[in-house]
């Protein structure tokens, strides 16, 4: 084939089902799938992502499969997705990042592999539990209750109690006017339920700290005071933050706040490029992911001397190329 289409048909394999390509171009669909595997192996040699300083590392629900994602948390950028979670694949990756050592901090939920990973390669970077996967499991908890309740209530109460369930949710000074009366009469009718609301409330409270000694203290008062005949709704948090309390508690201590919050927008760029090739491999979604979606680069800060270009002849060296942070999302 010619280089123009050779050249048309990597681009259109990045943006369109290979099906889709063959048929525009006359190919066959395996020539097509080919040509995007050659480009995006050229691809994965020739982009290189700098080395963050703050790591984060979240999972991606993607082909019936948990994968793993790897983030740039201070530049908000996505640098990898791996096939799958398991310690060895991260291991294995962050062994072969550059310059490891500049890793200070990283960022994850509360997936052991991860951690044992982490020790294992990158022993001077600190571990910060993303506090949302935390405070998420005091939602868990107050759901339980509230489930729990519906069995005591007629079917059309029950289905009232189930649609009022998100305002349950909702932190107290997010709440409306309406909403609180709402609330108000299920907690005036269930106190159990007013006992959990308040205790899922203080667990949030608890990010409200300003120093690690507040936070701790915050903490060992909330344990104290589970609601009577609650102890078994909330047992898998207070294991959780038992298992990774000093995981938990760092993230009082970093220099800014550090947290996963903005993976979604990583869910939601997945998701769109899973639906628009259905049946894709995990390599080629990866590829998609990474590769047809713009860039964050900047310009170095160390500047070259011109003697040293006029010297060597050899135009600027290595250190003065453009910067790659990796796909931005704030473009997403």
């Amino acid at each position: 084939m010619t280089l123009r289409l050779h050249e048309y048909v990597e681009k259109e394999s990045f943006n369109h089902p290979y099906t889709f390509v063959a048929a525009q171009t006359g190919l066959d669909e395996k020539t097509v799938r080919d040509i995007f595997n050659a480009r995006a192996e050229f691809l994965g040699r020739w982009h290189r992502f700098e080395t963050p300083r703050i790591l984060g590392i979240d999972e991606l629900y993607l082909n019936k499969r948990y994968r793993c994602i790897l983030t740039n948390i201070e530049e908000r950028t996505l640098l990898d997705l791996l096939a799958t979670r398991r310690q060895d694949v991260v291991t294995n990756y962050l062994m072969k990042l550059k310059d490891r050592q500049k890793v200070e901090i990283v960022s994850m939920d509360m997936w052991n592999p991860y951690r044992a990973a982490v020790k294992a390669v990158l022993p001077q970077a600190r571990i910060v539990v993303d506090k949302f996967h935390v405070v998420r499991m005091a939602n868990g908890a107050l759901e339980r209750v509230r489930k729990g309740l519906r069995k005591e209530l007629k079917p059309s109460q029950s289905r009232t109690l189930k649609g009022d369930r998100k305002i349950l949710l909702k932190r107290a000074h997010e709440v409306s006017d309406r909403e609180r009366l709402i609330m108000e009469t299920w907690t005036g009718a269930f106190p159990q339920l007013l006992a959990a609301y308040e205790h899922k409330e203080r667990f949030y409270g608890i990010w409200d700290a300003t120093t690690r000694l507040q936070a701790e203290a915050a903490l060992d008062e909330w344990i104290a005071t589970i609601p009577k005949g609650q102890k078994e709704v909330w047992s898998d948090l207070v294991r959780a933050v038992g298992n990774w309390r000093e995981e938990t508690m760092t993230y009082f201590e970093t220099d800014m706040p550090v947290t996963n919050a903005y993976t979604e927008s990583i869910n939601r760029l997945a998701k769109d490029k899973n639906r628009e090739g259905r049946g894709y491999s995990f390599e080629v979604m990866r590829a998609r992911m990474l590769y047809t979606t713009k860039h964050k680069k900047k310009a170095p800060t160390a500047k070259v001397s011109p003697f040293y270009k006029k010297t060597i002849g050899y135009g600027l060296p290595d250190f003065a190329e453009e910067l790659n942070y990796g796909v931005d999302l704030s473009t997403i």
